[in-house]
């Protein structure tokens, strides 16, 4: 009896370990065949499909009744978090309504959206005018520092002291 309940707790961290970081019913509604550099070469083609996409934080901008997230896209991992790899196919933009603090949506971190694709926007990227897919986000993953470097599961095993305080 007792072998039986440790090997279903062993399943139940299993599969918390491997749950995507979108719901199961933002994966149903989005149309996953969507590559990224496809919606990148014609973004008003996609308009008002939900896809899903992630990456870097680049910068947070609060505007009057918005907050524009600007986004390097990387590629997703099976849980859909980004990959802590040096690889990216441009750019894209997700509009929040309200007030997203810049200090939580930092420079750096990494985030999953699925959004419904609202257009395009044109900005400078230093010395040349960039087209950004928009976003408006139906849900979206800010992915923790602490899981930034080694999307695998960790397992530990062994002894040790510590002190709690």
């Amino acid at each position: 009896m007792k072998v039986r309940f440790l090997i279903a707790i062993a399943w139940v961290f299993i599969l918390i370990a491997c749950a995507p970081v979108i719901s199961d019913k933002s994966l149903r509604e989005a149309n996953l065949s969507v590559s990224f550099q496809e919606l990148l070469k014609n973004p008003d083609a996609y308009t008002g499909k939900v896809i899903i996409v992630g990456g870097r934080i680049i910068s947070t901008t609060v505007k009057k009744e918005e907050t524009w997230v600007e986004v390097l896209q990387q590629p997703l991992d099976h849980q859909y978090k980004p990959e802590n790899k040096d690889i990216s196919y441009g750019r894209f933009i997700i509009i929040f309504q309200g007030f997203i603090d810049p200090a939580i949506y930092a420079p750096y971190r990494l985030i999953t959206v699925a959004g419904e694709v609202t257009g395009k926007t044109v900005l400078p990227v230093k010395e040349i005018h960039y087209t950004y897919p928009v976003l408006s986000p139906r849900e979206h993953a800010l992915i923790k520092p602490e899981d930034y470097y080694d999307n695998q599961p960790q397992f530990h095993f062994g002894f040790g002291i510590g002190i709690f305080r």
